[in-house]
């Protein structure tokens, strides 16, 4: 099979990812590959894949003329020309499907124009722009894929959604510790003024837990006036959440707590914690989430000092094995590659 992969003007993909998406598109690109399907990547210059690399031209207007412009109005400019000169690309070509893992709009819309069937990852819920192209673009060759069920529920009626294909990870960067190591909980939250995390504190001192909380000082004066009063030998703030510098924390953990703040911006952190054995509380309630069944974690909204600690000491008693396993079992890139190309092949059989 003869693929086109369009992907982000925004960052190169090598093999040093330093985002979700990067690893998604390259772990995406070493799999079809591996598959033995021919594959050209269209994305931003400086990208190192296993296949063919377009770059995208981002220096193709002629400025002299619009001496007002700011910068971003350019870079944006910029941006939407180079994919405009791909859609007159693929116009001349022989690709038998395109895959859009860009995030933008332009891709989506002009899609609608090629006679190659194409498909559309949905990486996030409708906003802006995008959400107006896959509108606009409801084309019997147009299809459009989901990273879960929540995000497939809040495109339904912007758009149609043709299939779920889980993310991947990959778990073995996470080592699996079938044992708690420490009588700890690790909190993924950013330091601002809230309730939430107030109550957060006092279960962890009412049920004897030692606390480690990763995430932005977005609040200097609550963090001075309010939280660091209460913190103790057992409770500490250890500064940004970045993974090499927790993932030892988040390894030797009792279980993992995350705000849903944190959890709508990072859902792989989730993944993260169950790849490394470690159960995950969510703070918040009736999130649609496929990265947290029962066997590995919970969701609670309450506010309540008591009820958090008797959720925090339940969960402890999830299996580890059983978090690993259904990470290992359902969100696989492997797994994942091999359902695209499942994917593919349907959306050629109807051509």
């Amino acid at each position: 099979m003869k693929i086109a992969l369009i992907g982000s003007s925004e960052y190169p993909i090598t093999a040093n990812a330093t985002s979700y998406r990067e690893e998604y598109i390259y772990e995406l690109v070493k799999g079809l590959v591996k598959n033995n399907h021919e594959v050209t990547y269209f994305g931003l210059y400086g990208s190192k894949l296993p296949c063919e690399v377009y770059s995208l031209n981002l220096e193709s207007i002629d400025w002299s003329y619009d001496r007002e412009t700011t910068d971003n109005v350019r870079n944006y400019a910029e941006k939407q020309h180079a994919y405009f000169e791909i859609f007159k690309y693929l116009q001349e070509t022989e690709f038998d499907i395109i895959h859009n893992l860009s995030d933008q709009q332009i891709p989506v819309f002009t899609a609608q124009f090629l006679n190659i069937p194409t498909i559309t990852t949905l990486f996030e819920k409708p906003k802006g722009l995008l959400q107006s192209s896959v509108k606009l673009n409801q084309t019997q060759k147009n299809y459009y894929v989901a990273l879960n069920h929540e995000i497939a529920n809040s495109w339904m009626g912007h758009s149609k959604i043709n299939d779920i294909i889980y993310r991947g990870i990959n778990y073995n960067n996470w080592t699996f510790n079938p044992k708690t190591e420490t009588n700890s909980i690790f909190l993924f939250a950013d330091i601002e003024r809230s309730k939430k995390l107030l109550k957060v504190i006092e279960a962890t001192k009412m049920s004897g837990f030692h606390l480690k909380i990763f995430g932005t000082l977005k609040d200097e004066i609550f963090y001075t006036s309010k939280l660091k009063p209460l913190f103790d030998n057992n409770i500490e703030y250890c500064g940004e959440a970045e993974a090499h510098a927790y993932k030892d924390e988040l390894n030797k953990a009792s279980i993992a707590v995350i705000t849903k703040d944190k959890f709508e911006y990072r859902e792989n952190f989730v993944l993260e914690a169950l790849s490394s054995g470690t159960p995950v509380v969510i703070l918040s309630e009736n999130i649609n989430s496929d990265y947290l069944p029962e066997m590995c974690g919970v969701q609670t909204n309450s506010d309540d000092a008591a009820e958090l600690r008797k959720t925090f000491v339940n969960t402890t008693r999830k299996s580890r094995k059983a978090c690993r396993d259904y990470v290992m079992e359902k969100f696989d890139f492997e797994r994942m590659t091999v359902d695209y190309i499942d994917f593919y092949y349907k959306v050629l059989s109807r051509k």
